[in-house]
C-alpha cells in the first residue's frame, strides 16, 4: 500500500525596490512515500524534493517575459534479492537543475485577476548515482532533459505588491536522456514524448512579489 507521509507546498519570494516592472517568485515542494509490499523483506521509500525561484519582465502589461530555476534533488531506497538471506539496500540519488526561460501573455479581467497564455521551455542537466551494498564502486549516470510546455493560467493581487499565480502545463513535449559510462563504451538510454493532460495535479501555484 502507498502511503504518503508528507506533502508540503511553500511559496517564497524576495522584493525589488521599485514597482510596476515585474516579479520575483519562488517554489519549494517536499514529498515523501513508502511502499508496503506484503511479503517483502524491506519497505520502499522515496523521498524528493524542489527549489524553484523565478523572476519575470513585463515588457508592456500584456507582455511579460522571464527566467525560472529549478533544483530537484530525490532518493529511492529498495532491497534486491529481497527472498535471499542476504538482501541487499540499493540507493538511487538523482540530482537535476533546470533552466526555464518563459513569456506569458496575459488580459486584465478587472484590478484584482487577470488570465494569461504561457509557454515555458526548460533544459536540465544532472546525474543518478545508485549504490549498492556491498559493491565496491557506485554507478553514476548522466541526465539531461528537455520540457517544453503550454497552458492558460491565472493571476489574483491579494495585497500591496503580493499576487497569488496559478498555471496550469496544458499540452507538452519532453525527452530525457541518460548516459551510462562504461570500461569499453558509453551508453545511452533516450525516453521522449508528448503529454496532453487535465489533471489538477499539474497546476503550479506561486506566490509572486511584484516590484
Amino acid at each position: 500500500m502507498r502511503t504518503t507521509i508528507i506533502v508540503l507546498l511553500i511559496t517564497a519570494s524576495s522584493a525589488a525596490m521599485a514597482q510596476d516592472k515585474g516579479f520575483i517568485s519562488g517554489t519549494f515542494s517536499m514529498n515523501s512515500q513508502k511502499l508496503d509490499a506484503e511479503g517483502s523483506a524491506g519497505d520502499e521509500k522515496y523521498m524528493s524534493g524542489t527549489f524553484g525561484p523565478a523572476v519575470g519582465y513585463n515588457l508592456s502589461p500584456k507582455h511579460v517575459v522571464g527566467l525560472a530555476l529549478s533544483l530537484t534533488g530525490s532518493t529511492y531506497e529498495y532491497q534486491i534479492n529481497e527472498q535471499t538471506a542476504n538482501p541487499l539496500d540499493v540507493t538511487e540519488s538523482t540530482s537535476l537543475t533546470t533552466i526555464a526561460p518563459f513569456y506569458r501573455y496575459m488580459q486584465s479581467v478587472n484590478e484584482k485577476f487577470l488570465l494569461y497564455g504561457q509557454a515555458k521551455i526548460g533544459f536540465g542537466f544532472g546525474k543518478e548515482v545508485t549504490e549498492t551494498e556491498g559493491t565496491p564502486s557506485d554507478s553514476e549516470a548522466k541526465l539531461s532533459t528537455l520540457d517544453a510546455r503550454i497552458g492558460p493560467g491565472i493571476g489574483c493581487v491579494v495585497a500591496d505588491r503580493w499576487a497569488l499565480t496559478a498555471d496550469w502545463g496544458v499540452l507538452g513535449f519532453s525527452n530525457e536522456t541518460e548516459t551510462v559510462e562504461t570500461s569499453t563504451e558509453d551508453v545511452t538510454t533516450t525516453v521522449s514524448g508528448f503529454q496532453a493532460t487535465l489533471n489538477p495535479a499539474a497546476i503550479t501555484f506561486a506566490l509572486n512579489w511584484l516590484f
